[in-house]
């Protein structure tokens, strides 16, 4: 249960996303723009700010931005009536890999090196 929940939360910010980027033309720089903001939204309703990171949150942060970018780009299709445009498939490339890349978190940093204390001669 304690799992279950962010990753709901991060399919009902996909789903959103992808209902108000469906409302746009995705042309130009907009898919791009859409990616990252919706990769940055996903990422951190999965990640519950930054209590569940690892590579698992990164995986389901990622799919679950792209197939938001990518319904949005079925929505603006006009659900199929028109060609699916091309440039949602770079932004839902955007949106996977931002998303994995903030729920991932920071680099690992090595533990500082701490020296031993030293024998004291009388």
């Amino acid at each position: 249960m304690k799992r279950i929940l962010p990753v709901l939360a991060g399919a009902a910010v996909a789903a959103l996303g992808a209902l108000i980027v469906g409302e746009y033309e995705l042309e130009g720089v907009i898919p791009v723009l859409a990616g990252l903001v919706l990769g940055v939204l996903v990422s951190e309703a999965v990640a519950l700010g930054g209590q569940w990171r690892g590579w698992v949150p990164a995986g389901v942060a990622g799919a679950l931005a792209a197939a938001g970018m990518l319904w949005g780009g079925w929505i603006d299709s006009g659900e199929g009536l028109e060609p699916f445009p091309a440039l949602a498939w770079l932004g839902a490339s955007v949106a996977a890999l931002t998303a994995g890349a903030r729920a991932r978190g920071p680099r690992a940093r090595s533990p500082p090196v701490v020296a031993a204390p030293r024998a004291v001669a009388l």
